[in-house]
């Protein structure tokens, strides 16, 4: 008897780890093969095949829908067109010859750049290019903050990567210049610095940077930083002139607000949802109560990341406050989350368990979780993550690549 329960504890343990990577990989084959019957038939627009309203967004390649015909509308130089929600609608759905819904542009002017280069293609070549671009760039990037391939290819073959490549958005590289660039902080501050500074384009990625800086004191990547958005937002206006600047400035920012203060509706854009204000509104919480709950989490990430400053894992709790401190986030901005879940799986030699699991999918059926309960429930599993971060530190004694702080 006094062998028979620790063989049963031990038979116990071997189940609910083959149950663990079962759940794994057999989620994961479900995204993928998803990802490709959502993709797969977009290749017919390369042979000739008009071009159609593609789920799950029921527009040309979703969300590029939006970018390429604003890269277009900013080489004409009609701002006033690109930043008023009605006229870029009517303009969008002209280029791409569609009658369903196309969101506004609501990016600032540094985004123009991208936009601008991508759209002097032909919209169906474009999309692939995009796509394929951002996935190559992506890579390069974790490189060469020294993170291993096992590692990147978890990352940006997560379902929150596939979820973003799907519908065309950037989620992908923002993710990746974010976890890039703090990576590569420390010992390469001037790159590092230089890298963070490209997400003036899309800013909520990067709303903790700068107290990253000062919680760490690492005041060159501060300055590569600070350079590095002035030269970023300066080449938009060699480009275009001051004219974006003050077309997005003017704009009627109301649509934003009604994004955000829109009720909670797990059918929409907002079951996809990582944000704190969104989840309290799905219980009930009014506009004002929700905000407050949003600053109180913002303000608290802002003192975890002093808090954690030193701590060995710092890169994997910045990541985890990165997503509560954002009012506005969507599961496809979780690529970075992905990775750090991946490089703490691989710092204990690929032992996982059913936390990790649970987590690395959980952009993949956010969206069904919160249909079902009627609830954004997204950053309880963040602070989950976060948790288990701050309970149980990276090990100590696992190797780190030279160039690559990344637990730092």
């Amino acid at each position: 008897m006094k062998n028979l329960l620790p063989r049963l504890r031990e038979y116990a343990r071997l189940a609910w780890r083959m149950a663990t990577y079962g759940l794994l990989l057999a989620f994961w084959g479900v995204f993928l093969v998803a990802f490709c019957a959502h993709v797969g038939p977009r290749l017919g627009y390369l042979a000739g095949r008009p071009i159609g309203d593609d789920l799950p967004c029921h527009t040309p390649e979703c969300d590029f829908s939006v970018f390429w015909p604003a890269g277009i509308l900013a080489r004409a130089g009609d701002f006033a067109a690109l930043y008023d929600r009605g006229s870029f609608a009517t303009h969008a759905a002209a280029m791409l010859g569609t009658s369903g819904y196309i969101m506004p542009f609501l990016y600032p002017p540094p985004m123009l750049l991208f936009m601008a280069g991508i759209s002097h293609l032909p919209f169906e070549w474009a999309a692939f290019i995009w796509t394929l671009g951002l996935l190559a760039i992506s890579a390069a990037l974790l490189r060469l903050a020294r993170f291993s391939w096992p590692v990147i290819l978890l990352g940006l073959a997560s379902p929150a990567a596939l979820n973003g490549l799907q519908i065309g958005q950037v989620g992908v590289i923002c993710d990746s210049i974010l976890v890039a660039g703090l990576a590569l902080a420390a010992a390469r501050p001037l790159t590092g610095g230089a890298l963070l500074g490209l997400l003036a384009a899309k800013p909520q990625v990067g709303l903790l940077v700068p107290f990253t800086f000062l919680a760490r004191r690492q005041w060159r990547a501060a300055a590569a930083f600070a350079v590095s958005v002035v030269v970023f937002c300066g080449l938009v206006t060699a480009f275009f002139g001051l004219a974006p600047w003050r077309a997005f400035f003017a704009a009627d920012h109301s649509q934003v607000q009604g994004m955000l203060n829109a009720p909670f509706d797990p059918h929409t854009y907002q079951g996809w949802g990582v944000s704190t204000f969104w989840m309290a509104r799905s219980f009930g919480l009014g506009i004002g109560a929700a905000k407050l709950l949003q600053a109180g989490i913002g303000l608290a990430a802002i003192a975890g990341i002093f808090a954690a400053a030193k701590r060995n894992n710092f890169l994997e709790i910045a990541i985890c406050l990165s997503l509560l401190a954002s009012p506005y986030g969507f599961a496809y901005g979780m690529v970075a989350f992905s990775l750090m879940l991946a490089v703490r799986a691989e710092r204990n030699g690929w032992r996982i368990g059913m936390l990790d699991t649970l987590c690395w999918l959980w952009p993949g059926f956010c969206l069904v979780v919160s249909i079902a309960t009627g609830h954004e429930l997204t950053p309880l599993i963040v602070l989950l993550a976060l948790w288990r971060a701050w309970r149980v530190a990276l090990p100590s004694a696992a190797p780190v690549l030279p160039g690559a702080p990344i637990g730092a």
